[in-house]
């Protein structure tokens, strides 16, 4: 798994870190919003001018790519949005210490990954 990880661009590494922060608080599944949320708290600890800031939008596109590649899951919404379309629910598909300890090995996240990986 973490070669495959190596591959992929800093933002997705940010939301797996951010969905497996979620998972170890036991906030997960989790919005787009909420996983925004926590990635904005990893930027400013890595350093902002790394990556900027992260919009709903690039977290969306990245919850998308991973779903596609099976790092995550959809799950399906309980209630509805204002305007009546359910938002999906993100979850991490992977084992969790495993997904952490694969990105710990990037060197563009390691610090972030490391710091998780005492709470696990």
């Amino acid at each position: 798994m973490s070669d495959e990880l190596k591959t992929r661009s800093l933002a997705d590494c940010v939301v797996l870190l951010a969905l497996a922060e979620l998972s170890t608080e036991e906030e997960a599944p989790a919005h787009t919003g909420e996983v925004r949320r926590v990635c904005d708290e990893a930027v400013e600890e890595m350093d902002g001018d790394t990556l900027g800031s992260v919009s709903e939008a690039e977290v969306n596109r990245a919850l998308n790519r991973l779903e596609a590649d099976d790092h995550v899951v959809a799950e399906p919404s309980d209630g509805t949005s204002a305007v009546g379309k359910g938002r999906p629910r993100f979850v991490l598909e992977a084992d969790l210490p495993a997904v952490v300890s694969s990105l710990a090995a990037d060197d563009r996240v390691a610090e972030l990954a490391a710091e998780l990986e005492t709470s696990l």
